[in-house]
Formats: structure tokens, C-alpha cells, sequence
């Protein structure tokens, strides 16, 4: 696997890079042939015009003929011509009106001159250079005709010098330039591939860093960590995935500790009610004593209820399947009937009770039965917390607060530990002292946390001593909608 995915990576970039280097080496060549095309066909122009510089002081073919200096220097300069460029010179002499010229054999001969060719001279005869292709017939028409005037001294222009060189020999051919160029490409292409190998192997060496961990991870080894230097976005990727296995290893250390509290929460009630009714039935307890323990046996069985109904209902938070009724409804109403629900308890513990209320009716967004369980739990947890000397105190306000309506509920009961506040929304967190303990499941504030969640809140606490304070804000309603609850005649002040 290793292999292959190196292997993978270095063919893509060397194919990457030879298409890119043939791209490039077919504009070079093009370019190249281009340039060269013209350079040459310049070259063969300058021939043409060396022959004309040498006849500049000549001004008829029969001069030319016989000057015994000029002729071997031209004659040599035209076989030259032929060997090297297989061309053939002819000078053209404008005589008394008649067109002759002198040829390669140095003969004089006169032409039969169609009107292209008379055309083609008399620009020729005005100074200018002229390139036809088979302006000759009878040379074929595949011939190039470069034309050069003959210039006698510095204005006057007394015939042509005529380079007649055929096509195929003008021609630069692509394959000449593209050998030209082939070295550099394969030097290229070398340094390429070696340079392709280095990076083939950076980029697959933290892919590989990555896999081997994932590997890890999927035998159960979520303390494997990926440990790359590389930068950019596959170090980004890896710090990814160290946090991933971070998290995963808290979710997997959370469930191992989940079940284990699951487990000693089971095993709790179930003990003690297996010894109580064993101790009845072997005669241990006396008949006079049962009904005594049946009550534990009893109080037993509820604790059981109730960790196995918030065991369910967490399950189905976590899950997503608690689906939530949300409504309108007057949240004053909802606190005062939760109120009046502990009013025994407030009785007991002669717990002073101060509450204020917003406007009433106080309008807010949720479902009321959930809204209801978050209440009724926080206001447990502070009666269970409160002295029973008669100096407990618990206080509920209600206040708009932007677009929401903030609910705060504290009591004077003992502080929460500074390092138990970031924890006592977890499950099964039970402290003497937390706001948890006491005989509960360990649960409820972990549920009403995640019911707060799905209202798109959720619940913070402060305490000091003297003073713990739980918060919420929920969506406030529109005053016209529909109220979801009925109405209780308790107003605002103190209860107890």
C-alpha cells in the first residue's frame, strides 16, 4: 500500500510534467523554425546582394563579361552559391529596353519575358526586393525567385540580380529544429523525474504518517497521535485528526465510565433490596420489622424507576429522537405551578421563598413539559442543599433580556467547588459537594443541560458562598399567540 500510493503520486507528476514539456517543445519548435525560416532566407537574400555589391561599378552585362578582375570573383561567388544553397544566379540587364541576363555558364542570353516576370522587374527597377514563387515557368513551380536590384553607383538601377533556389532547399525542416532542442528536453525531463521523486516522497510520507495512524486508531489505539512538520494543509489535516482521537478517546473514556457508574448505580438498589428480602425471608428480620424494610425495599425500587426513566430519556436526547413540543406559554405561570409542587418541602425545611416576575403574562418559546422538568430539577437540587434551620432561602426572577426572557433561580445553600462548576452537567457527576448528590440519579442535570441545548440555550452557573445561581434564556413569544398552559392564581412575592 505504501509503495503504491508513492508510486501513484511520482507517475502523475512525471506524466504532468512530460505533457508539459512536450507542450513546451512544440511552441519552442515552432518558434524556433520560425525564427531560423527567416534568418536563412535572409542569408540567401545577403548572397543575392553580395553579387549585385560586386558588379556596383558596372553598369552593362558586357561590362561584366569581360572584366577580367570581376568575372573570376563573381563566377566563384555563384558556384558558391550553388554548392551551398543549390542555387542558380542570374543577372538581369535593363539594355536599351531589352531584358537579358547572364546565368550560371556565363552566357548571354535574352528572355522571353511573360508579363508576371516584366512585372516583377520593374518593381526590382524601383529599388525594391522581390520573393515570387514560380515566377519562371520553365524552372518549375516550386522555385523561389529572390530579386535583388543591381544598383550602378548610388541611384541608378541598371538591372537585377535574380537567386532562383528551390522550395524544399529554403525550407527549415521541423524535425532539423526539434533535434536541435531534443538534448534539453530529455536534460529536462531528467531533472524533472528527479526532482518529482523528492516531491513524491514529502507529500506521500505524511499521507503515509496519516494511514499508519488511522490504522491505529481502528485496532483501538486511540492514544496514537499523527506527528508531521510538513505545513500547510496536511499538518492542518493531521492536528485534525490528533484532535479527533482526542475527542474520541473522552467519548470512549465517558462511556467505559458511563457504563461503570450504570453499572454501580444497577448494582446499588438491586443489592440492597436482594439483601432486605432475604433478611425476611430467612428469618433474620422479624415479621414485626417487615413492613418497616418492605418501605426501603420500596424507596429502592422508585430510585431504580427513576435512574432507568432518565437513563431512557438521556439515551433519546443524545440520540436525537426527543423530539420537543414547542409552543407559547407563560413561563410565570410555569414557575408558580413548580412552586406549589414544593411546597411541602419549603414547609419542612422552612425555606424562605423570593420570587419575582416579569410582566405577567410572560410569553416565551418551548415545550412546556420540558421547560417544566429543567425548573422542577434546579429547584430540587436547591431544597436538598438547603439548612433545615429555617435561614434557607431560595430566590426565582424573570427578566426580558434583548429577545429573550432570562430566568434565574439561587439559594444560599453551600458553594459548589470552584473545580466541580465545569463538570456537574456531566453524567453521573455526584459530589457531596455538588449540587448533584443527595439520593438522586446523577442524571438530571445532564438532562436538563441537553433539553436546553434543543431550545437552543443553555443552563450557567455561578456560586459563591452564600449565593449559587443557576440561568437559562428562552425565545420570547409574541403576547398575541395562543398560551400553552392554563393559568394559576399564585402572584408575585414571597412563598413559604
Amino acid at each position: 500500500m505504501k509503495g503504491g500510493l508513492f508510486w501513484r503520486t511520482y507517475s502523475v507528476i512525471v506524466a504532468a510534467l512530460l505533457i508539459t514539456i512536450l507542450i513546451f517543445s512544440g511552441v519552442l519548435v515552432a518558434a524556433r523554425q520560425q525564427v531560423q525560416q527567416e534568418s536563412y532566407e535572409q542569408e540567401v537574400r545577403l548572397q543575392a546582394r553580395e553579387v549585385a555589391d560586386y558588379m556596383a561599378n558596372l553598369n552593362k552585362l558586357s561590362y561584366v563579361q569581360r572584366n577580367v578582375t570581376m568575372k573570376p570573383i563573381i563566377l566563384n561567388k555563384i558556384r558558391d552559391i550553388y554548392q551551398r544553397y543549390n542555387a542558380d544566379i542570374w543577372i538581369v540587364s535593363y539594355d536599351s529596353g531589352i531584358v537579358q541576363y547572364l546565368d550560371s555558364s556565363w552566357n548571354t542570353s535574352e528572355s522571353i519575358a511573360t508579363e508576371a516576370v516584366k512585372a516583377q522587374l520593374s518593381v526590382i527597377q524601383t529599388g525594391e526586393e522581390i520573393r515570387v514563387t514560380g515566377l519562371f515557368p520553365e524552372l518549375g513551380d516550386q522555385i523561389v525567385t529572390i530579386g535583388v536590384p543591381w544598383w550602378y553607383g548610388d541611384d541608378v538601377v541598371v538591372g537585377a540580380v535574380l537567386l532562383h533556389i528551390p522550395m524544399k532547399s529554403l525550407k527549415i525542416s521541423v524535425m532539423a529544429v526539434a533535434r536541435q532542442i531534443l538534448p534539453e528536453a530529455l536534460l529536462s525531463l531528467l531533472v524533472g523525474a528527479a526532482l518529482a521523486f523528492f516531491l513524491a516522497r514529502s507529500q506521500t510520507r505524511p499521507l503515509r504518517e496519516i494511514q499508519s495512524a488511522v490504522q491505529e486508531f481502528t485496532k483501538g489505539d486511540l492514544t496514537r497521535r499523527v506527528t508531521l512538520n510538513c505545513g500547510g494543509e496536511l499538518e492542518e489535516l493531521g492536528d485534525a485528526i490528533n484532535r479527533m482521537a482526542a475527542e474520541l478517546n473522552r467519548m470512549e473514556d465517558s462511556r467505559r465510565s458511563f457504563v461503570a457508574n450504570v453499572s454501580h448505580e444497577l448494582r446499588s438498589p438491586l443489592t440492597s433490596m436482594r439483601g432486605y428480602v432475604q433478611a425476611m425471608l430467612d428469618g433474620t428480620i422479624p415479621p414485626e420489622d417487615s413492613q418497616k424494610y418492605l418501605g426501603v425495599v420500596m424507596d429502592e425500587t422508585t430510585r431504580l424507576t427513576d435512574l432507568v426513566r432518565d437513563l431512557l430519556d438521556l439515551s433519546r436526547l443524545e440520540s436525537g429522537k426527543f423530539p420537543l413540543n414547542v409552543a407559547p406559554f407563560d413561563l410565570n405561570e410555569l414557575i408558580r405551578r413548580t412552586l406549589i409542587s414544593f411546597e411541602g418541602r419549603f414547609d419542612q425545611k422552612r425555606i424562605e421563598v423570593e420570587v419575582e416576575l416579569a410582566d405577567d403574562p410572560l410569553t416565551v418559546m418551548g415545550d412546556t413539559s420540558r421547560i417544566a422538568q429543567v425548573v422542577t430539577n434546579i429547584v430540587d437540587n436547591a431544597v436538598k442543599f438547603m439548612p433545615d434551620d429555617g435561614t434557607g432561602r431560595l430566590g426565582i426572577t424573570t427578566a426580558r433580556e434583548g429577545r429573550g426572557v432570562r430566568t434565574v433561580i439561587r439559594n444560599n445553600g453551600p458553594a459548589i467547588a470552584e473545580n466541580d462548576l465545569p463538570y456537574i452537567f456531566e453524567r453521573f457527576y455526584k459530589a457531596d459537594k455538588a449540587h448533584t448528590s443527595g439520593g438522586g440519579t446523577g442524571l438530571g442535570l445532564s438532562i436538563c443541560q441537553r433539553i436546553m441545548h434543543q431550545h437552543g440555550s443553555e443552563i450557567t452557573v455561578t456560586s459563591v458562598p452564600g449565593d449559587t445561581a443557576f440561568a437559562f434564556v428562552l425565545e420570547e413569544g409574541k403576547n398575541n399567540e395562543k398560551i400553552g398552559n392554563g393559568e394559576l392564581g399564585m402572584g408575585n412575592g414571597n412563598a413559604g
